[in-house]
């Protein structure tokens, strides 16, 4: 009786392998929705989405305005992976890859001015923040400059810089620095005294307690200015392409500018969907980089 009841004991392994894996028995389908619900409820709510929209442009009628979403999607593909009218006789503008040239045009653009933005607004936002003396030079310019709207002060750079890359960069740097730099400062600033306190009773340095419980504590405010930065970087390169006057080529925003100009709707939603795309992918990055460098910020989901 006592046989029959027991395991198998002629081996360790063989003990091991006739018992059920616990992972295999976990696998219900309560905890396959838990895991996939996500992203069933996103596909579900983007495809009644959809149908809403085909079902509203062709209530409305004028394709001119608000095309069908169809065609909108049609206008993506070709407008990314060819397939289309490559000699431009159906419609102005909408070639084969017309939007996956004028988005390496704006990409280039915005990598470059968004890598200037940060590597120096997190140096200067440390710097104001940790001494009274930068901040008191630097507060006044950095909070005038950053309430301005960047339109604004488009003319008076275009008088100086022309309407080249350079004019570009600049309005996109003016516009995406700033969030880094208060963020960063803002971080520093408001950083827990009893922290500071507490390091200075360990007998930490001034270098150490900066390195040890200023930066870490600043992280997640760096963070943050980054997503910010990258947002408003991202509306600083489309103000600059449709102020660029160019050609031919001249990057999604003069894309959207020029479609719009010529009542090509599909394409010009297609190059909206495109930004659109991008700023969620820049989004998703930010929280992974925040998750990797900031893990005690993480709120566990329900």
């Amino acid at each position: 009786m006592t046989d029959q009841l027991s395991p198998s004991k002629s081996s360790d392994g063989d003990s091991i392998a006739s018992q059920p894996r616990l992972r295999d028995a976990d696998w219900t389908w309560e905890r396959i929705w838990r895991v996939s619900r996500y992203a069933v409820i996103t596909i579900i709510n983007l495809t009644i989405f959809a149908f809403i929209w085909e079902g509203v442009a062709n209530w409305y009628g004028n394709y001119n305005f608000f095309p069908k979403f169809s065609d909108m999607m049609s206008a993506f593909w070709t407008g990314w992976f060819g397939g289309g009218d490559s000699t431009n006789e159906t419609f102005d503008l909408l070639q084969d890859f017309v939007i996956a040239r004028n988005f390496w045009v704006t990409l280039k653009l915005y990598l470059i001015a968004m890598a200037t933005s940060i590597v120096v607004g997190i140096p200067l936002g440390l710097l104001m923040g940790g001494s009274k003396w930068i901040d008191a030079i630097f507060s006044p310019y950095v909070w005038t400059l950053s309430s301005l709207p960047r339109i604004a002060i488009a003319p008076i750079l275009i008088l100086f810089l022309g309407l080249g890359d350079a004019f570009k960069f600049a309005v996109i740097i003016s516009t995406a620095i700033f969030p880094v730099i208060i963020n960063t400062w803002a971080g520093v600033k408001t950083t827990e005294q009893s922290l500071i306190n507490a390091a200075r009773v360990f007998g930490a340095s001034k270098s150490q307690i900066y390195q040890k419980v200023v930066l870490p504590y600043t992280l997640p405010f760096v963070v943050s200015g980054i997503q910010l930065s990258l947002s408003r970087g991202l509306v600083g390169v489309v103000i600059a392409e449709f102020l660029s006057g160019a050609s031919k080529d001249g990057g999604v925003g003069w894309l959207i500018f020029r479609s719009a100009r010529t009542f090509n709707a599909a394409l010009t939603y297609a190059a909206l969907l495109s930004l659109a795309l991008f700023a969620l992918f820049l989004v998703q990055g930010t929280r992974s980089m925040e998750s990797r460098i900031a893990p005690w910020r993480q709120v566990s989901k329900t």
